[in-house]
């Protein structure tokens, strides 16, 4: 028996399955957005009226999670390996979760 190139029946259902995931990432992105500006928000109204470098970095990440999430929900499933879109995902969420934390840190 010998090794096929040809992608199993499984990568084109789970390139979807991917943009789909990483589609409902901009509605976590959206929500930590939310939830960042409310942090910022009641720091400039109740602490000092600043925002340091910890607020900077929140909406930095909030950045690049969309960018993520750009690069795994739009390249064709054959301009992308799976690991790399599966990574684009993972590193969505992770910067949609972590946002908040870096503005609560100011």
């Amino acid at each position: 028996m010998t090794p096929s190139t040809e992608p199993t029946a499984s990568a084109p259902s789970s390139a979807r399955a991917l943009r789909f995931v990483a589609l409902g990432g901009f509605l976590a992105l959206f929500a930590s957005l939310v939830l960042t500006t409310i942090v910022v928000l009641e720091d400039a109204i109740a602490g000092d009226g600043r925002g340091g470098p910890a607020v900077g970095a929140a909406f930095w990440a909030l950045g690049l999670g969309a960018v993520l999430g750009l690069v795994a929900a739009v390249p064709p499933r054959a301009a992308l390996a799976h690991g790399v879109r599966k990574g684009a995902v993972l590193l969505q969420y992770t910067l949609a979760v972590i946002a908040p934390l870096f503005a609560l840190m100011d």
